[in-house]
């Protein structure tokens, strides 16, 4: 007995290949929506790199640092030998017609040795610490990030990015 062919459409594998290709055209085609809309941005405003105390502006949201403290930490939290922990104030605002989400791990910090780190955990800034949320236009949060890195370095440089499919930052030069 001769098997009947089926026509293409009628075989599974097809259908899961014309879904993939449809997945992947939608998020191509949302890549291309963001770029356009940072490129559209970017011409407004060129400026990525910022010096603490300037009002650093990326998309809708507007981020200032305004105090960078250092700690040697408490009794029971302190940090590794060679380092200190840099802790850092910021206020985020938005300046924008919807909402803006803010989070502390969108902060990274760079040292003078061209590393960048992710915040530290800690419990010596438990009562100011930034957590994550939203900010309705017009809304405003300050709060403190903590990072660990070497001793007295005076090459630090705080960045953001709100977006991880996203190159856009911004670099603030603490001082």
């Amino acid at each position: 007995m001769e098997r009947e062919k089926k026509p293409i459409y009628k075989k599974w594998w097809f259908w899961v290949i014309i879904l993939i290709v449809i997945v992947i055209a939608s998020a191509g085609a949302s890549e291309v929506n963001t770029a356009d809309s940072t490129s559209a941005y970017a011409s407004k405003n060129e400026k990525t790199e910022y010096n603490q105390g300037e009002e650093a502006v990326l998309g809708n949201g507007a981020i200032t640092v305004t105090k960078v403290e250092k700690s040697q930490g408490s009794q029971f939290d302190k940090p590794k030998t060679g380092k200190e922990f840099v802790i850092v104030h910021v206020t985020i605002e938005n300046k924008g017609n919807s909402n803006l989400s803010y989070n502390p791990y969108y902060f990274k910090m760079q040292n003078s040795q061209g590393q960048q780190e992710s915040t530290t955990f800690t419990t010596i800034d438990k009562d100011t610490a930034l957590h994550s949320g939203e900010l309705i236009p017009g809304g405003k949060i300050s709060g403190t990030i903590t990072f660990e890195q070497p001793k007295e370095d005076i090459g630090l440089v705080l960045i953001y990015s709100d977006n991880i499919w996203s190159s856009k930052e911004l670099k603030i030069k603490l001082q």
